[in-house]
């Protein structure tokens, strides 16, 4: 299991299109009303997801430099990043689509994580049988 989440940390740019793949799956179920196909949705994360590296990036190079703890913070900021630029993507007058927009995140990434672990576990068991 472990191999599969080193994997994910050392190609994070791989790592973050198949996350947006998952994202795009919650956006498309919570977002129905709206006439974007799937592929429309991922090309959308692909520029969010990247603008939020962007956002770990900068935070990274200020910790590095100061020695200041910042990475919980990029991650609140990046969050908070995704939400607005999501909710104001589908329609930015309703309030409604930000928080789907937060939980279409949130759930992308459990389901994400949740088919690491199971990836991980399957080649766990063909390895050792």
């Amino acid at each position: 299991m472990t191999l599969i989440f080193n994997w994910i940390h050392h190609h994070y740019g791989y790592g973050n299109i198949i996350m947006g793949i998952f994202i795009a799956f919650w956006l498309k179920l919570f977002f129905r009303k709206y006439e974007y196909n799937f592929f429309e949705l991922l090309i959308l994360l692909c520029f969010v997801l990247g603008m939020g590296m962007l956002i770990f990036s900068v935070f990274a190079i200020f910790e590095g430099l100061t020695k200041v703890s910042l990475m919980k913070v990029s991650g609140i900021i990046a969050i908070a990043y995704f939400t607005m630029a999501i909710g104001q993507f589908f329609d930015k007058k309703k309030i409604a689509n930000y928080l789907k927009a937060f939980a279409s995140y949130i759930l992308g990434m459990i389901t994400f994580s949740i088919s690491a672990i199971l990836l991980g576990l399957l080649i766990d068991f063909f390895i050792k049988s």
